[in-house]
C-alpha cells in the first residue's frame, strides 16, 4: 500500500498516535490486531477499501510510528483511540480484528464516544467465554511464549506461538495457507514483549472486563460480528459472546475462510465491511 499521509494525534497522558491514511471517503479507522501494526494486519483488506472509505491505520502506543509508554492498561489504550477519534473530526467507523486485551478495544471505545457512528470486529477473542481446555491451552502458551520473549528470543516466541496455536486447532488449514499466520507472527516478533505486557496489564486492571456482558451492554451503536465459516469453536464462541450482550449486532460468515480471513480472504472481508459501512455512514 502506498503511502499518502500520516494522522497525529495526542492520548489523554501525553502520548502521540498516528496512523497512516489511505483513500477517499467517510472515515474508517483500523486498529492492530494481535501484536501486530495496523498496517502489517490490514495490508491486504485496505486496497479494496480504499475506493470507498479513508482508512486510518491507527496504531495504539508503542506500534508502529505511536510514542511508546509503560502505561498499556485498557484504559490508555482505549485513551489512545478516543484522542484519534476525536482528532478526525467527524464520525468514524471502527474496525477490530481478534484483540486479546479485554476481548476488543472498539466496542468500549463506541459506548464511550458519540462520535463513533458503528464497529466492525472479526472474530473478537473472549477467552472468559472459552471452554476450560482452550482457555488453559491459550494461558500455558501464553506462559511460554512469556519465557521465550523475556530472554529475547522473540523470533522463537512468534514461531511457538503459531506451531502450537495450530496444533491445538486454533488455526486452521486455511489459516495457515501461504504461511499467514507465520509470516504476521514474525513480522511482529519484536513487538511480542509489548504485547504480552498488554495481556498482562489486561489482566490485572481493576473493575469488570471490556468483555463482560455488563459492558457490552453499553455498545449501543450497530456492531458487524464477522467469522470465518471454517474457524475453530474458541473464535466462534467470542463471535457468540459479543453478538449475545451487544444491543445491536449483525453476525455474517466468510466463505472458507479461518482466523485470517483479513489475509487469507480480504476481498470478501472488505466486502462485507463495505456493505455494512456504506449504510451505517454518510
Amino acid at each position: 500500500m502506498a503511502e499518502q499521509t500520516i494522522h497525529r494525534a495526542v492520548s489523554a497522558d501525553g502520548t502521540e498516535v498516528t496512523g497512516r491514511v489511505h483513500g477517499n471517503g467517510p472515515p474508517l479507522v483500523l486498529l492492530p490486531a494481535g501484536p501486530g501494526d495496523s498496517e502489517t494486519s490490514w495490508q491486504f483488506v485496505v486496497p479494496h477499501l480504499r475506493e470507498r472509505f479513508t482508512c486510518y491505520l491507527m496504531n495504539t502506543r508503542g506500534r508502529g510510528l505511536s510514542a511508546s509508554n509503560p502505561d498499556r492498561s485498557p484504559e490508555r489504550l482505549v485513551e489512545d483511540i478516543e484522542a484519534f477519534v476525536d482528532s478526525i473530526g467527524q464520525p468514524v467507523g471502527l474496525v477490530e480484528w481478534a484483540s486479546f486485551v479485554g476481548a476488543a478495544l472498539a466496542l468500549p471505545t463506541a459506548s464511550r464516544m458519540s462520535s463513533v457512528a458503528a464497529v466492525a470486529t472479526y472474530e473478537p477473542i473472549v477467552l472468559e467465554s472459552a471452554s476450560e481446555d482452550d482457555a488453559a491451552r491459550a494461558d500455558a502458551l501464553f506462559a511460554r511464549v512469556g519465557e521465550l520473549a523475556g530472554e529475547g528470543r522473540v523470533a522463537e516466541a512468534a514461531r511457538t506461538f503459531v506451531e502450537t496455536w495450530t496444533e491445538y486447532g486454533f488455526y486452521t488449514d486455511e489459516d495457515s495457507a501461504g504461511g499467514a499466520t507465520l509470516k504476521f507472527w514474525s513480522a511482529s516478533a519484536k513487538a511480542i514483549p509489548s504485547f504480552l505486557d498488554e495481556l498482562h496489564q489486561a489482566h490485572e486492571a481493576r473493575g469488570p472486563s471490556p468483555a463482560s456482558p455488563s459492558e457490552l451492554a453499553k455498545t449501543k451503536v450497530p456492531v458487524l460480528i464477522l467469522q470465518g465459516a471454517r474457524t475453530h469453536a474458541l473464535h466462534r464462541d467470542g463471535v457468540r459472546h459479543v453478538a449475545d450482550h451487544v444491543a445491536s449486532p449483525v453476525v455474517r460468515e466468510i466463505p472458507g475462510a479461518g482466523h485470517y480471513g483479513p489475509h487469507n480472504q480480504a476481498a470478501a472481508v472488505a466486502d462485507e465491511l463495505v456493505r455494512f459501512f456504506s449504510e451505517v455512514l454518510t
